[in-house]
């Protein structure tokens, strides 16, 4: 038999075949498993990428939620107010930037949420919204510049948390966190010396100073007549021109309307040194040109308001007008022809003072005869609700808070443009004050009034005069016995301040809010402001029989009236004057081709002689001191008599009549207090920013 062996090269060629298949096979092992590795890894990151770009969005969703509603001061879509462990917090206050204090809450946007867009079904998205107040500080916020100006801001801080996840088949659950610090700034407007939302004026016919800052959402027309002096020393803004040019080097004496040029204010950081030398110089330091319009009602679009709500803002002809929308800080809610509400923009509704009034007085006359006359006390939700709390006191009784209801005066601004009388109703501030605050007052007993009492009190004649069978006649209120003002501290200490606020044209007689409140050991004025329609000074010695009289029988003086009711006490103090501490937002008549608005110092309106009053016409006049801010944010519906200034009237009832004499001596000062404590209620400019991003 033959023998067969194998042979070794053959069996060798064999076995490193074999190896070699088996070091193929790890490789393509390999390179499959690398393969599959990187493709997975891949599709997490592209995955990890949307979820990102899902995160971001959701981001700007929560953004937008929180701002909207912030403005609308409503509390943010869809949230549960939890406490720090997660669980429901009942007593948590809302987001809600009319409430000062805040309140240490978690605001969980998870509940019944879906995702910003249709397109990204699949993913699973947790929006949280946390409030991150100041430890230490009375209301949680923190006060700072606000950018790009010198007013100081109240900031509150939040932290966002978004979420975004999604289960993929390969690579299992893939989930992106991302954070961000968002801050809401609220400033008062009352920060500004002078603010404007149309041109602002002043041509001042004696020595002015203003120390606080000056800004104006159009343009600026200021200088002093021949022979005077306006300083300045703090910032002008401005959006359009500064005295007639873009540019606020040059067109330096200009004026808007009236006859003979100004002379250029001196810019003066400190009034009481020299000016500096290099007025051109110090001018470009002092006058800022805005980029864009300030923000007087923040996140508010005028121009579609009018457009989408335009039967809630149109004016009292009934056509649809920018102006209502400003207005609405004095105004009531929009009606139809039957009293029912009408829908309107909900960050306008926030702003007006009706709503968020913690006093609302209203008074109305159904028909001829006093007869049919009401007064109720309440709040916007149920406008008789004090009626009982305040029976003894709201028109009644020897101190009575409504102290003359209604009664016909004449103003002979308003006169001369056609209005037969205006029916005024009186407000004593002193016996509102010891209703409020007295032992057995209504702080006192009353509980419900007293958790949401604000400092906000709207006065509201809202007679239909043609049905009352006084045509032709304007509604007004009058304030007096205002020396002291309520001074009501909130539940950290410090003073909510005093606000009266009326749809109507306001007057304010004799000395208001002197009387000196302690904060802390240190006097300072009660944080007080007074918004209407027009405001008009009223002397201490004004009465209402002598409103229909010629000028010389209409003479400002510091004395009372024969036989007053509900007027001033007494002045201390001021004895040859007049001296209003309170920031004061009203309404002026814009000027034309025709006629001049009377500027900034003719903003708060009179209707006596301040010049030269008897008794002894020694020609040393009265003064009238502004201690506050002033604001013009509307131009008047009702009070729309044209500025006439000194010059005799041949329109008046006695041709050789004047409407008022100006004082020799009108001051004007800022009032400093505002920056760290503003008024009752004070309107303010809104800002909303984005800030680091953080990941959790």
């Amino acid at each position: 038999m033959k023998s067969i062996r194998q042979s070794p090269g053959r069996g060798s060629a064999l076995l490193a075949a074999l190896i070699v298949i088996v070091i193929l096979s790890f490789a393509a092992a390999g390179v499959l498993s690398y393969s599959m590795t990187t493709y997975r890894n891949s599709m997490r990151q592209a995955i990890l990428d949307q979820a990102k770009e899902v995160a971001d969005s959701e981001m700007e969703y929560l953004f937008y939620e929180w701002k909207t509603e912030l403005l609308a001061k409503e509390p943010v879509a869809n949230v549960s107010c939890l406490t720090s462990a997660g669980l429901p917090n009942t007593s948590c206050p809302l987001v809600n930037a009319s409430q000062p204090t805040l309140g240490v809450c978690y605001y969980d946007m998870t509940v019944s949420e879906t995702p910003f867009s249709a397109s990204e079904a699949g993913w699973d998205i947790s929006r949280i919204l946390v409030y991150n107040p100041i430890a230490g500080t009375s209301d949680g916020s923190a006060q700072g510049l606000e950018p790009g100006t010198q007013q100081i801001g109240r900031n509150y801080y939040f932290s966002a948390e978004v979420s975004a996840t999604t289960n993929n088949p390969i690579v299992g659950a893939v989930t992106f966190h991302s954070g961000r610090h968002f801050v809401f700034s609220s400033t008062s407007l009352f920060q500004f010396a002078v603010f404007y939302q149309g041109n602002l004026e002043i041509a001042a016919g004696g020595n002015m100073t203003i120390t606080g800052p000056i800004s104006t959402n159009a343009s600026a027309y200021m200088g002093s007549q021949s022979g005077y002096t306006l300083t300045l020393s703090d910032y002008v803004y401005y959006f359009q021109d500064y005295n007639g040019a873009s540019d606020p080097l040059s067109g330096e004496t200009d004026r808007l309307q009236g006859t003979g040029a100004l002379s250029d204010p001196v810019y003066n950081p400190d009034p009481q040194s020299s000016a500096p030398g290099d007025q051109t110089a110090q001018r470009a330091l002092q006058v800022v040109k805005l980029a864009s319009q300030s923000s007087f009602i923040g996140g508010v679009d005028v121009a579609n308001d009018i457009v989408t709500y335009a039967a809630a803002y149109s004016n009292p002809s009934g056509v649809p007008d920018p102006n209502e929308v400003y207005r609405a800080v004095i105004a009531p809610p929009p009606t139809d022809g039957s009293g029912n509400p009408l829908p309107e923009d909900p960050v306008v509704a926030s702003s007006r003072m009706y709503n968020s009034a913690a006093l609302l007085i209203t008074v109305n006359q159904s028909a001829p005869g006093t007869g049919s006359i009401t007064v109720h006390v309440g709040t916007a939700a149920n406008p008789s609700a004090y009626d009982g709390t305040f029976a003894s006191s709201l028109t009644a009784g020897s101190s009575p808070i409504i102290s003359s209801i209604r009664q016909t005066v004449t103003d002979p601004r308003e006169e001369l443009n056609g209005a037969t009388g205006v029916n005024m109703t009186t407000l004593d501030v002193g016996n509102l004050n010891s209703a409020l605050t007295s032992a057995s007052g209504a702080l006192a007993t009353n509980s419900t009034l007293a958790a949401t009492y604000n400092g906000v009190v709207y006065v509201y004649d809202n007679t239909n005069n043609t049905n009352a069978g006084a045509p032709n006649t304007l509604n007004a209120v009058r304030i007096v016995n205002g020396t002291t003002t309520p001074n009501v501290a909130d539940q950290n200490g410090n003073p909510l301040g005093f606000t009266v606020v009326s749809n109507n044209g306001v007057y304010v007689q004799g000395d208001y809010n002197t009387t000196q409140i302690n904060v802390a050991g240190q006097n300072i004025n009660n944080p007080t402001a007074i918004m209407g329609d027009a405001v008009t000074a009223l002397s201490q010695g004004w009465a209402p029989t002598e409103s229909s009289l010629v000028i010389s029988s209409r003479e400002a003086t510091a004395s009372l009236p024969t036989g007053a009711n509900g007027v001033n006490p007494a002045s201390t103090g001021t004895a040859a004057g007049m001296t209003v501490n309170a920031a004061i937002l009203t309404g002026n008549t814009p000027s034309t081709t025709a006629y001049n608005s009377g500027g900034v110092q003719n903003l708060v309106r009179m209707v006596e002689d301040w010049y030269d009053p008897d008794p002894t016409h020694t020609g040393t006049g009265m003064v009238l001191t502004l201690n506050g801010s002033l604001g013009q944010l509307f131009t008047s519906d009702f009070f729309k008599g044209p500025y006439e200034g000194n010059a005799i009237q041949t329109g008046l009832p006695n041709p050789s009549d004047r409407i008022y004499l100006q004082p020799k001596t009108r001051n004007f000062d800022y009032d400093a207090g505002f920056k760290s404590r503003s008024p009752a209620g004070s309107p303010t400019t809104t800002n909303f920013a984005r800030g680091d991003f953080f990941f959790w």
